[in-house]
């Protein structure tokens, strides 16, 4: 899909850590409508803290998130409701509750955020579970799914109120190639035909390649961005060692320690 240019996510000089410890400084970029965005980076650079930042669920020590311009952090009462029902979350392991089905899963934030008849909330669900190749499990419960099954429930459940911009941590984790390129080729099509924006943390070099519009990724060490753009662009024409190391899955060599941008 062709993005737009209008920026759905601004994130503006953002510091986050916790505690005494800074995590990431200076995180400033956008993500467009319509786009598939990875933040990527090794082990321990901060992609899940920063994916926590965005979606509100801690305030930044300095900076802001803007979600369709507005501030969640700063949001309060019905404002703030309004907001969060504009973008959904699938967490890397699903985080499907283990008690319900997979219909009663998917319809939690129906029931959570609407007043709507039980009969149109599991009309919703239905078209859901239907968008994601999942209608004929909607009375399985999550036991009885495979992997990749659980991700499209929970991805389902994350679109149940016709969100702007779905968040997915991890979203190949713990699958097989076959699985994982299933779920990728989800993603796009769902990308193209509701126009949802996806963002998502990553370090599938498949995923990232086969899908992502642009990315972002982090480094660990100066708690910075230090390459963001078209994905197979950063791969083959980046100077930097450490992006080169990244995207070709090698290791690094003591002088790459040296190289990095500051």
């Amino acid at each position: 899909m062709t993005a737009s240019s209008d920026p759905v996510v601004q994130v503006r000089d953002l510091c986050a850590g916790y505690g005494e410890t800074v995590i990431l400084e200076q995180i400033s970029f956008s993500v467009n409508h319509g786009e598939i965005f990875a933040i990527l980076g090794g082990s321990g650079s901060g992609k899940s803290t920063l994916l926590k930042h965005i979606i509100g669920l801690y305030p930044p020590r300095a900076g802001e998130v803007l979600i369709e311009g507005k501030n969640l952090v700063t949001l309060e009462g019905h404002e703030r409701t309004q907001l969060l029902q504009r973008f959904g979350v699938m967490y890397q392991n699903g985080a499907l509750f283990g008690s319900m089905s997979v219909r009663e899963n998917v319809r939690v934030p129906l029931d959570v955020f609407t007043d709507l008849p039980l009969a149109i909330r599991n009309t919703v669900v239905e078209a859901k579970l239907a968008q994601v190749g999942l209608l004929a499990a909607a009375e399985k419960m999550p036991s009885e799914l495979s992997g990749g099954m659980r991700k499209r429930a929970a991805i389902a459940r994350a679109m149940a109120l016709d969100p702007a911009i779905v968040f997915l941590d991890e979203p190949s984790a713990g699958l097989d190639p076959v699985s994982s390129a299933d779920l990728d080729n989800l993603i796009k099509r769902l990308a193209k035909e509701f126009g949802i924006t996806f963002v998502m943390v990553t370090h599938e070099l498949e995923s990232i390649f086969g899908i992502a519009d642009r990315v972002i990724l982090l480094d660990g060490r100066t708690k910075r961005i230090i390459a963001q753009g078209d994905p197979r662009a950063l791969r083959d024409t980046s100077t930097i060692p450490l992006v080169q190391h990244f995207f070709r899955r090698e290791g690094e060599s003591p002088e790459s320690t040296e190289s990095r941008e500051p």
